[in-house]
């Protein structure tokens, strides 16, 4: 009997194995674009359904041990396998026979209420045993997700797959499509209303639910949107702002979002991913048909009380401008142009920064432009955003000039006296 009851073990963990093998390769197949999710914590007896596809390892224990491995059928059936014999393999191990006396119901049922109904099954076979089902391999099934989505149409999921997981299965909310008005639809009418927004904000799974077999979801295109660009990190994209004449790059983003009832400007700068470093909040401003109403977003970070934090309307256009992030270097250089704004260099560094002054560049008289104040470069002063440095020419003294001439005119009057003597 203990022979029996160890070549049973044996065989089922080798059949568990080859299962979890199957699975974890099933993801790599020929279904692209499905990958099985992770667990955010333990199966919960209590809590998971039981439903065809199901993959479950039951255990008998007591008088009688053994254990086997099934599935829940397509009827939503489990089968009852009873020992009967063993047969020895090429190896020299025993691998128990069973035979099959039932086929009972679990569908719907959790499991904890599935293994109390096999227990009252198995103990019509069996005397002083106890029973115990625990899942092996969770069922795969299809989600329609249809509406405002890049890739619309049957999604595979499973049972621990969010409404977000499998919307992004689908490729992504389009550009147009709600984000916070998401319905799920279940066995034909409206489960839930899925607000992704709110739950990417607060966390809480009761805003993005678990999917069921069959389960349809749709995504609306939105009711209310704003655009917001400028000088914000940015959730739809970006694109690279060039300054003319300049190498210097500053990352701007322009994007269509969704407006809820009530939103106010501090909730649509969280929506677009924060200010950047180089946001000019003290510029900000929105247009509103013809209207231009300027905030200071400065007021509106420290007190969202702020009568600045303005309601938006549909339609609105939120512009954060950036700061001039440029230092222009001029004159006598290398390589004159314009260069990145980096907090606390001098003006020497800008400079080395264009390859240097050239052999008749005036230091001593080289200069900053800041606003219509003139500062000298004697000291080499510290660089501030938007300052422009000038390095002029040399200039010469009158004899210095006419000493230059004078040698030029001197060599050229050497070279005619020189022609003409060898001509004679």
């Amino acid at each position: 009997m203990k022979k029996l009851v160890l070549n049973s073990i044996i065989f089922t963990v080798f059949l568990a194995s080859s299962y979890l093998y199957a699975q974890r390769g099933e993801a790599t197949g020929s279904d692209i674009g499905f990958e099985i999710s992770g667990l955010e914590k333990p199966i919960v007896s209590e809590e998971y359904v039981l439903m065809p596809g199901d993959s479950v390892l039951i255990i008998i224990t007591g008088a009688t041990n053994y254990s086997y491995i099934t599935g829940v059928t397509f009827e939503g059936k489990v089968t009852i396998n009873v020992p009967v014999t063993s047969m020895p393999t090429a190896q020299g191990i025993y691998v128990p026979k069973y035979d099959v006396v039932a086929a009972v119901p679990i569908y719907n049922l959790t499991l904890k209420n599935a293994k109390d109904s096999l227990k009252n099954v198995f103990l019509k076979y069996f005397r002083n045993i106890d029973v115990d089902i625990t899942l092996l391999g969770m069922r795969r099934f299809t989600v329609f997700v249809v509406g405002e989505v890049k890739n619309p149409g049957m999604v595979y999921a499973r049972p621990v797959d969010r409404v977000s997981v499998v919307i992004t299965r689908a490729w992504g909310v389009t550009t147009l499509g709600s984000r916070s008005k998401i319905e799920l639809r279940r066995k034909g009418e409206l489960y839930k209303i899925v607000n992704l927004e709110e739950f990417e904000k607060t966390g809480d799974p009761l805003l993005n639910p678990y999917v069921q077999d069959g389960d349809l979801i749709l995504v609306p295109k939105m009711e209310k949107s704003i655009i917001i660009k400028g000088a914000v990190f940015g959730k739809r994209g970006y694109e690279l702002r060039v300054a003319e004449l300049t190498v210097a790059r500053e990352r701007t983003s322009e994007g269509l979002y969704e407006l809820i009832e009530g939103e106010r400007v501090s909730d649509l700068i969280t929506k677009a991913g924060g200010i950047t470093p180089w946001a000019d909040i003290a510029s900000v401003y929105i247009e509103r048909k013809k209207e231009k109403i300027n905030i200071n977003l400065a007021n509106v970070l420290v007190d969202e009380e702020s009568e600045e934090n303005i309601k938006m309307e549909n339609g609105d256009v939120l512009v954060i401008p950036s700061v001039n992030a440029i230092v222009y270097v001029q004159g006598q250089i290398v390589n004159p142009g314009s260069f990145v704004f980096q907090p606390n260099l001098m003006a020497s560094d800008y400079i080395g920064f264009a390859g240097g002054p050239l052999s008749d560049a005036s230091m001593s008289t080289a200069y900053i432009q800041r606003d219509k104040k003139k500062i000298a470069l004697k000291d080499d002063p510290i660089i501030e955003q938007g300052d422009k440095i000038f390095v002029p020419r040399q200039t010469f003294k009158f004899w210095q000039d006419y000493l230059e001439i004078g040698a030029v005119v001197a060599s050229l009057l050497i070279s005619y006296l020189t022609l003409t003597a060898l001509s004679e």
